[in-house]
Parts: C-alpha cells; structure tokens; sequence
C-alpha cells in the first residue's frame, strides 16, 4: 500500500454483532414495552424514525451489511436514543436461535430480495422457512409488515404469506405506511413516483 494511503476501514471489526447462542432480543434493551424488529434496515433511516415515533417501543434492527450496522448503531447513540440497537448478522441464521417464542409485536422487512434470476433464489431472506420463524416469534394479534415497489414480487410474497399457518393477510395493498417513519428506499420511491404495494399480516 502507497506511503499516504488511509488503511481500509474494517466494519466488521466494529459494528455491534448479534449474541452467539440462543438470542433474547429483549434483554438487548431496557424495559418493558411491546419488542419490535426490522430486518435489513441498510442505511437505517426507518429504524431511527421508528424510535423516534415509538418511544414505548423497544425496536431491535438486523442489517447483514456490517458498514451500516456500524455506521447506524452510530447515529442511534450520538441521538441519544435508548430504545433502539442496530446489528450485524444475517437475519436468516439469527431467527431460528431468538427466544423466546411469540417475543414481538411486529416485524416490518422494507424492499427485499432485489434479485430476479433463478440462480440468485438463495440469496433471497422472504421464503418459507424465514416466514415459519417469523409465525413462531410474532405473538397472537402482532404484525408482519413488508413493502416493495415491484407488484409482482409483493403479489408473490403476500401468497406465500398467506400460505404460512399463522398468518393472514389483508386483502389488497396497503395505500400508506401507518407506522410513523419511512425507509430510505420508500422515500426514494416516492420521490420518483413509484406506486409502493404494502403487505399487511396479522398473526393469528
């Protein structure tokens, strides 16, 4: 490396990771109100705004991205905001180790999946064992909440919902997004008139 040349920054080596083992996401934060989480909130602006709307809420954020992980994590503290963490780790292997069964309120997953060919399925985090976990965290009554602005995709992720014992979904799309904060994606889609279809699911 040339003599002047920053060192690459390591944000794995600082973004706050998921535990190891089995994970109690209410233990992560004081309290007792209703446990809510997001799963990759990439630049995290729906995660700060959620907090922000929710201050009785404890809302735990997990991005696979450590960059910004690290970098939202960051921004929740020199916010000064308490009921929220961000973490690093892949939702798809933290789900079936958190603790413990019906533990959160709501689930809210914002653009997902942005691959299309059959070779990139793997990669995919809406499928039929991400969505059986999701059923056995969510207590009775709680929310799944997804949006995209792809009408297949969310007509395809509404029907797998709905085929997930548990679950039931409300006919249709969602016109606006109730929860008092906006993805950073949503606000990009919106300012470029994009119609955004929003999936609503009660667990039963």
């Amino acid at each position: 490396m040339a003599e002047g040349t920053p060192l690459p920054i390591r944000y794995e080596l600082m973004a706050r990771r998921a535990p190891e083992g089995q994970v109690d996401l209410g233990a992560l934060i004081p309290g007792a109100g209703e446990l809510e989480l997001e799963i990759g909130f990439g630049r995290g602006r729906f995660l700060i705004e959620r907090a922000q709307a929710a201050p009785a809420s404890r809302v735990v954020g997990i991005e696979i991205k450590a960059k910004w992980a690290h970098l939202v994590e960051e921004r929740r503290k020199r916010l000064g905001l308490t009921n929220v963490v961000a973490l690093w780790g892949d939702a798809r292997t933290i789900l079936p180790r958190i603790v413990p069964d019906g533990s959160l309120s709501r689930v809210f997953v914002h653009f997902p999946d942005p691959w299309w060919k059959k070779r990139h399925a793997r990669r995919r985090v809406v499928d039929d064992g991400f969505l059986t976990e999701l059923a056995r965290l969510i207590a009775k009554g709680g929310a799944l909440f997804v949006q995209t602005d792809v009408e297949d995709r969310a007509e395809s992720m509404a029907e797998l919902i709905a085929q997930t014992p548990g679950f039931e979904v409300r006919p249709g799309f969602d016109h606006e997004n109730p929860y008092g904060a906006r993805s950073n994606r949503e606000v990009r889609a919106v300012e470029d008139g994009l119609p955004i279809h929003r999936v609503h699911a009660t667990r039963v």
